[in-house]
């Protein structure tokens, strides 16, 4: 009697599990939805204090347009203590369990290898923008350019 109540409560716990992971990826997809229908617009990223190095940019500022499908079209500017260098890249913005996973395509960055492709989670996400977190990196916050 003592293992069929143990048997029992072991299948239960494992139907209970299964229905929560179940109920998670069903919450997960909705969420990723609802964003990846937010995502189509212009979408603007600056940093003005970025960590000195010998070399480094003392700002950054990138303007990114994504169409519906999640192509994008992204334009750089870093600025230098004696210049100002301008890149222009092309790929993709898939959102995929609660992931942003960006494809660059193309660049006109000539240190840049392409295609290469990197995932962030998403930290935030509201109306009027949103914040990744990269793997080994610090978070970029994204806001929406209303026109």
């Amino acid at each position: 009697m003592k293992k069929i109540a143990i048997i029992g409560l072991l299948a239960a716990i494992v139907i209970a599990c299964a229905l929560l992971l179940q109920y998670h990826a069903k919450i997960s997809q909705a969420r990723d939805e609802a964003f990846r229908e937010r995502l189509a617009g212009v979408w603007l990223r600056e940093e003005d204090t970025l960590q000195p190095r010998v070399g480094g940019s003392l700002s950054m500022r990138c303007t990114n347009t994504v169409a519906a499908d999640g192509s994008f079209v992204e334009l750089s500017w870093f600025r230098h203590t004696d210049r100002t260098n301008t890149y222009q890249r092309t790929g993709t913005w898939l959102v995929k369990d609660g992931h942003l996973i960006e494809t660059i395509k193309s660049s006109t960055n000539p240190s840049e290898v392409t295609p290469h492709t990197l995932a962030g989670r998403i930290v935030r996400a509201d109306v009027s923008g949103f914040t990744l977190r990269w793997p080994n990196s610090a978070e970029t916050v994204w806001q929406r350019i209303v026109q």
